[in-house]
C-alpha cells in the first residue's frame, strides 16, 4: 500500500551500500524540502537535513533564468536525482528542474512556455511503478483545462499525456498518486458535473482517463490536495470547502466498489479549509493540517481513526510559537516521525519545519524560516536514502573541524601531527592539508563541492559547503 510518495524506491535504495575512499558508508536518510523564496537572489530554495529533521541548511539557492519560487514536492527518481518544479522564472514562467543531490548540480529541464502544453504546476511529480514521473499542471493544455505531463528521467523529455476538458475534471491542482491497481489517481478542484471537481483515475497501460465521483456541496468541493490509499484499500482525502457547514470534509473512496462517503465534516472550531492531503502513520491513524480554524483560527494539526471515525484536533496553531496557515501535508518518516512545514508564522512570520512524535504526541519546532535564508515552504517533505552515515568524528578525538555546514573555510585543530585528505563524493582526492599538533589550520573550501569528506587518522567526516544557510 501506498504510504508516501516513494516508498519502494526508497526500501530499494537503502539496501544499496555505497563506497567512498575504500570505507563503507551505509546509506541513511536525509529530508528534503523548497521554499518559494529567500536564498541568494531571493527566489527560493532547495534545503536539506538529516534524517532526524536536524540541520536544516540551504543546498541551492535558484537563480531566475533558470527557474525561481519552488512549490511542491521534490521527487525521487530511479537514476538518484531529484525533480521539481517551480511557477516563475525560466525562459517563459515556470520550470521542471533537476537537482543532483550527491555533487549539487541543477538543471533547468524543460520551460512552460507553449501553454497547449500545460502550465502552473503545483504540486511536483511521482516517481511510477513505470519509472517515470508524472504531474499535473491546473492550467494550460489544448483546452485550457489543466494536463496530466509525463517525464522519463533517462531522455528527460516532456510529454502531455491528457488535456482535461469540459466534460471532465478541471484544473487538478494536487498531485498523483499510483494504486494497488497500477491506476494514477488524483483529483480537481473544478469540472465534473456540479463543477465542484472530480476523483480521476489514469490508466497507464493505456492512456485511459475516467472520472470516478462528482464532488457537490454536503458532499465536499473543491479539493486541493492529493489522496492517498490506505491499509484498507480505500483512497482518502480532504475537499477544501463544502460538507455540512462548508468548512470542508475528510472523504473516503472505494477504487473497487465506486462507493464515497463523508466521514467528517469540518466545523471551523477544530479546523476548517484543509489545503493538504492526509498521511496514514504506521499507527494505523491519519494525520492532517488544515489551513484555517482552530482556537486562534490559524490551523490546526489533527488526527483521525478510520477504525473509530473519531477526529481529534492535536494542536491550535497560533502563529509565532507553531506557525499559521499550513497548506501542504505531512510524512512519517522511516524514524517514525511525522514532519511536516507550515507557510507561515514562526517568530519571523516566515513559516517553520516541525517534527510530531506520534508515540508520545510531542510537537517539535526544527527551525523559524527567515528571509534571508529561506521563507514561505510551500512543499511537501520527502525523505531520500542519500549518502550519509559516515562515522563522524566527534570534539573530544584527535581531529575538531568546524563548522558544518561551512561556507567558505574550515577550522581544522588536533592533537597530533597528520595529513588530512578531502574526497569528493566519486572517492576522489580533491586536497590534502598538513595538520600541526595543537595549531587550527584553516582551509579555503570554495572551489569544493557542495558534499565532499576529510579523512583522518579518526575516520571519515561527511562535511557539506553551502552559501547559506
Amino acid at each position: 500500500h501506498l504510504q508516501n510518495q516513494n516508498t519502494m524506491e526508497f526500501r530499494n535504495l537503502c539496501c544499496i551500500i555505497f563506497s567512498i575512499v575504500t570505507l563503507s558508508i551505509n546509506a541513511q536518510t536525509q529530508l528534503w524540502g523548497t521554499a518559494q523564496f529567500g536564498g541568494v537572489g531571493g527566489t527560493g530554495i532547495i534545503w536539506m537535513s538529516e534524517g532526524d529533521g536536524s540541520n536544516i541548511h540551504t543546498v541551492y539557492s535558484f537563480v531566475n533564468s533558470s527557474g525561481a519560487n519552488p512549490w511542491g514536492n521534490l521527487a525521487l527518481a530511479n537514476n538518484g536525482k531529484l525533480y521539481g518544479v517551480t511557477f516563475a522564472g525560466g525562459h517563459c514562467g515556470g520550470v521542471c528542474y533537476r537537482f543532483d543531490p550527491l555533487t549539487g548540480v541543477y538543471s533547468d529541464i524543460w520551460d512552460f512556455c507553449n501553454p497547449t502544453f500545460g502550465y502552473g504546476a503545483y504540486s511536483g511529480m511521482y516517481n511510477a511503478t513505470d519509472n517515470k514521473l508524472y504531474g499535473l499542471c491546473p492550467y494550460g493544455g489544448a483546452n485550457n483545462k489543466g494536463t496530466i505531463y509525463r517525464i522519463d528521467p533517462q531522455t528527460e523529455v516532456y510529454v502531455d499525456v491528457y488535456d482535461f476538458s469540459d466534460s471532465s475534471g478541471q484544473q487538478p491542482w494536487g498531485g498523483l498518486i499510483q494504486s494497488i491497481d497500477g491506476k494514477l489517481y488524483g483529483l480537481t478542484r473544478m469540472g465534473g458535473l456540479h463543477n465542484a471537481g472530480t476523483i480521476f483515475s489514469f490508466n497507464l497501460s493505456n492512456n485511459t482517463y475516467s472520472d470516478l465521483f462528482y464532488f457537490q456541496d454536503s458532499l465536499g468541493v473543491g479539493p486541493l490536495g492529493s489522496l492517498l490509499q490506505g491499509s484498507d484499500g480505500k483512497l482518502y482525502g480532504m475537499t477544501k470547502d463544502g460538507g455540512s457547514g462548508n468548512w470542508g470534509a475528510i472523504f473516503s473512496f472505494d477504487p473497487v466498489t465506486n462507493n464515497y462517503f463523508v466521514l467528517y465534516d469540518f466545523d471551523r472550531t477544530h479546523g476548517a479549509y484543509p489545503y493538504g492531503g492526509l498521511i496514514q502513520a504506521n499507527n494505523g491513524l491519519l494525520y492532517g493540517l488544515t489551513e484555517n480554524g482552530g482556537a486562534n483560527n490559524k490551523g490546526v494539526f489533527f488526527s483521525f481513526d478510520i477504525s473509530t471515525n473519531t477526529y481529534l484536533d492535536l494542536l491550535d496553531l497560533d502563529g509565532a510559537t507553531n506557525g499559521a496557515t499550513p497548506l501542504r501535508s505531512v510524512m512519517q518518516g522511516s524514524n517514525g516521525k511525522l514532519y511536516g512545514i507550515i507557510w507561515h508564522g514562526g517568530i519571523n512570520d516566515k513559516g517553520i519545519a516541525f517534527s510530531y512524535d506520534i508515540t508520545n504526541n510531542i510537537f517539535t519546532k526544527l527551525i523559524d524560516f527567515h528571509s534571508l535564508q529561506c521563507s514561505e515552504p510551500d512543499c511537501d517533505i520527502i525523505e531520500t536514502p542519500i549518502l550519509t552515515g559516515i562515522n563522524s568524528i566527534q570534539n573530544n578525538q584527535r581531529v575538531n573541524i568546524f563548522p558544518n555546514p561551512a561556507t567558505n573555510t574550515l577550522t581544522i585543530s588536533g592533537e597530533e601531527n597528520q595529513i588530512i585528505d578531502f574526497f569528493d563524493v566519486l572517492g576522489q582526492k580533491i586536497n590534502s592539508t598538513k595538520l600541526n599538533a595543537l595549531n587550527k589550520t584553516t582551509l579555503d573550501i570554495s572551489s569544493f563541492p557542495n558534499v565532499f569528506f576529510a579523512k583522518t587518522m579518526s575516520g571519515v567526516k561527511k562535511i557539506i559547503r553551502v552559501s547559506d544557510y
